[in-house]
């Protein structure tokens, strides 16, 4: 993927394994940005502890006495790593530069590989210098919990190729050097003044490798730079160091990996090239966001550069794309990092929202993603069948649930209080997403109940879904604009807020929002009673439909208004239709499934369409957290964004994999009618399906192909048919 045009000065990239994540710009260089760690963002990061805030090449020709640090015309994104290409940026020097960067998955370091080519008819003799710019420190809320950057970083160790570099204070460290074969007057220098074409700000050091190197004409010189790091030891950060050297069969293993991510849950719609090769790419993203860390473990992170870290709201939707594109592991694996640390922090059920990559609990927990959680508990077990699994999380959800209900519900009316997704101060009551999670909750505790038959009762549990269900639809409902409202509460809770949410609104450039208010406070009604407030009409007013909570009518009305500029913009869903002024992905790919859920298979589309159209645009690969083009350049949830629309409703896939059955039930937009839809290497349980669809004139044709002997129930526009045969071939 090349770049394309951006309205960006300084385009984000991403450099990504499972320890180590490099984050710079699209030029090659390393400048300070970022809000949580002023200016500390990005750089070359060992999660929990940064290492370097960056690393330049400098590169003169001697005869002409030109000298320039290389800053790279090109950047081109693969999904295993990073190309920057340097041309006009090097002047008058004949010399091109190709730099290739990656980070092996399950090492704590980064290759970089240098090919400088002499284009010239002539030799050119060329000065070379690295230089790297130490910061070890400790991520974002460390200090918080007792963890403090020490007061500089020393090199400790140096040789003709390498330094060794240790914070002050803790037993961090980072190690560069090169393999730079066939040079001569190589000289190392160190010291917190060595600074490159970039001012960098913290309490780092500077190592400077220079060497001399002619380059017959025509000639391709390649070496190879090293960056390795570790949160324990001196002895880990050299072993490290050590094994990177393998470097041809690191970058082997790397695109076997990313091959495989790429083979499961395999999309080909005919004719749809462009939809297809961004599905990819949602896939491969999502593993770039992965993070491990030795003494808390391996799970999905929220976004990067800016929320590299675990997130209770963002995995409830990001784990359910990951079942739809059968990354199991990668679910289980950050489900039992918010289960122990939630366990830990909390110890009554309630999930936390933000966990730093040093464990540090920046938040105790919206009581939205407890409600959400427990739904997605269920979603995995519907996917995987894994009965443990189930025993393992299933008194935490019953913990969740009572404490929704009991501590959050104080007045008893089934919609619990406090904060949701939208975090906007001053907003925490009885929000839209928190009752209609919660009422999702209960129904899944009916379904986990009967499963595993040793605790509560199924059918209470469903009574109290239906409750809840029926008290949304009447509590929430507002009858004049046909919409669900952000709120519930009475008058008098509203009332002392009115001066707080106008400064938000303005803040937003929002004129006329305090009439708008007072609009709505203006009716006689008894300011104690609870009512539904369009307060915002946030993007979550969709959710009812998202669940089918929603009764049908007013699902269908309510999908019928938001279907329109109000709540729609260019690039998909606003986040308030009262603001209209940001977009995510995620409310985007929530919207999408609202409407697909409501069998509307081609406003769902157009939503994804919508979405879509901001691919690339700042990050080659990928879309941005806020759309068009801004937030984190790569974004976990996208992976609900598109696979829950895409796998769950368009190719309708429903597993139930502990009955060792599929539900496939199609919703074929209008604009694939005639193509082959295909899906391969889809997950269920121990099963692995490929599915392929076509609808023509209102037939379905049907092939699946089902080696594990699954029971396959396929509905189409009311037939059912159903069979455990391995190879299905069917029309109807």
């Amino acid at each position: 993927m090349k770049n394309v045009s951006s309205r960006h000065p300084f385009p984000i990239y991403l450099t990504a394994g499972e320890y180590m994540k490099v984050t710079g710009t699209q030029d090659g260089y390393f400048p300070d940005f970022g809000h949580h760690l002023a200016g500390e963002m990005g750089g070359i990061w060992l999660h929990p502890i940064k290492l370097l805030d960056g690393f330049w090449l400098r590169i003169k020709d001697l005869k002409r006495n030109i000298s320039v640090w290389a800053k790279a015309d090109e950047f081109i994104n693969h999904p295993w790593g990073s190309e920057f290409r340097y041309d006009h940026g090097l002047g008058h020097i004949p010399v091109s530069i190709k730099r290739t960067q990656f980070a092996p998955e399950l090492e704590k370091g980064m290759i970089v590989r240098y090919e400088l080519h002499n284009y010239s008819d002539l030799p050119t003799e060329l000065e070379l210098e690295l230089l790297c710019r130490t910061d070890l420190r400790p991520v974002w809320f460390s200090e918080e919990i007792g963890i403090v950057d020490g007061q500089e970083d020393r090199f400790e160790e140096i040789s003709d190729w390498t330094g060794l570099a240790k914070d002050s204070g803790n037993d961090w460290y980072a190690m560069f050097g090169a393999d730079m074969p066939g040079v001569t007057g190589q000289q190392l220098r160190t010291g917190a003044g060595l600074i490159g074409p970039e001012w960098t700000a913290g309490n780092g050091t500077g190592l400077s490798i220079q060497a001399e190197k002619t380059l017959a004409p025509g000639e391709i010189y390649t070496f190879y730079v090293y960056i390795a790091g570790s949160y324990t030891s001196k002895d880990d950060c050299q072993s490290t160091y050590s094994r990177l050297q393998q470097h041809d069969q690191l970058l082997e293993e790397k695109k076997r990996k990313y091959e495989q991510i790429d083979g499961m849950s395999h999309l080909e719609v005919e004719g749809e090239e462009r939809l297809n090769d961004i599905f990819s790419w949602v896939k491969w993203n999502t593993q770039w966001l992965v993070q491990r860390v030795d003494f808390i473990g391996r799970g999905l992170t929220a976004g990067s550069p800016h929320y590299p870290w675990w997130f209770g709201c963002d995995n409830s939707y990001s784990v359910q794309g990951l079942m739809a594109i059968g990354d199991f592991e990668l679910a289980k694996d950050t489900v039992d990092i918010l289960r122990r640390l939630s366990l830990e922090s909390n110890g009554n059920g309630r999930i936390v929202h933000e966990i730093t990559t040093m464990g540090a609990i920046a938040n105790p927990g919206n009581t939205q993603e407890t409600a959400h959680f427990i739904t997605m508990i269920w979603d995995m077990f519907c996917w995987t069948g894994d009965m443990a699994f189930l025993q393992e999380n299933v008194d935490t959800c019953v913990k969740g649930l009572n404490w929704l209900l009991q501590e959050m519900d104080p007045d008893k009316d089934l919609f619990p209080s406090g904060y949701g997704i939208i975090e906007i101060s001053g907003l925490n009551m009885e929000l839209i997403d928190s009752a209609v999670y919660t009422a999702q909750a209960a129904w899944a505790l009916s379904q986990m109940s009967r499963v595993l038959g040793d605790f509560g009762n199924g059918d209470a549990y469903e009574a109290l879904a239906d409750r809840m269900k029926k008290a949304i639809n009447e509590t929430y409902w507002c009858e004049s604009e046909s919409l669900f409202a952000d709120a519930v509460a009475p008058k008098k809770d509203i009332i002392p807020k009115v001066d707080h949410l106008v400064r938000i609104a303005e803040k937003h450039g929002i004129q006329g929002y305090r009439e708008y208010l007072e609009g709505l406070l203006s009716g006689d009604e008894d300011e104690n009673a609870d009512r539904g407030w369009l307060l915002n009409k946030n993007w979550v007013i969709v959710t009812p439909m998202e669940t089918k909570i929603a009764d049908q009518e007013k699902g269908r009305r309510a999908l019928e208004r938001m279907r329109s500029s109000e709540f729609i913009g260019d690039y998909g869903t606003y986040l308030s239709g009262l603001y209209q002024s940001e977009m995510m992905t995620i409310s985007t790919g929530v919207h999408a499934s609202a409407e697909a859920a409501y069998g509307n298979a081609d406003a769902a589309l157009d939503l994804l369409q919508r979405m879509m159209s901001t691919f690339s645009m700042a990050l080659p690969g990928s879309m941005n957290e806020m759309s068009p083009d801004y937030g984190c350049d790569v974004q976990a949830w996208t992976v609900y964004a598109m696979a829950v629309p895409l796998i769950r409703h368009f190719v309708g896939i429903k597993p139930m994999a502990h009955l060792r059955t599929v539900h496939v039930e199609p919703l074929i937009p209008a604009a694939w009618e005639g193509k082959k839809i295909a899906l391969k290497q889809l997950r269920i349980g121990d099963a692995v399906l490929d599915v392929m669809l076509r609808s023509e004139q209102g037939t379905l044709q049907a092939e699946i192909n089902n080696p594990s002997a699954f029971k396959i129930v396929l509905e189409w526009r009311g037939q059912t048919y159903i069979s455990e045969e391995s190879n299905i071939s069917i029309t109807m």
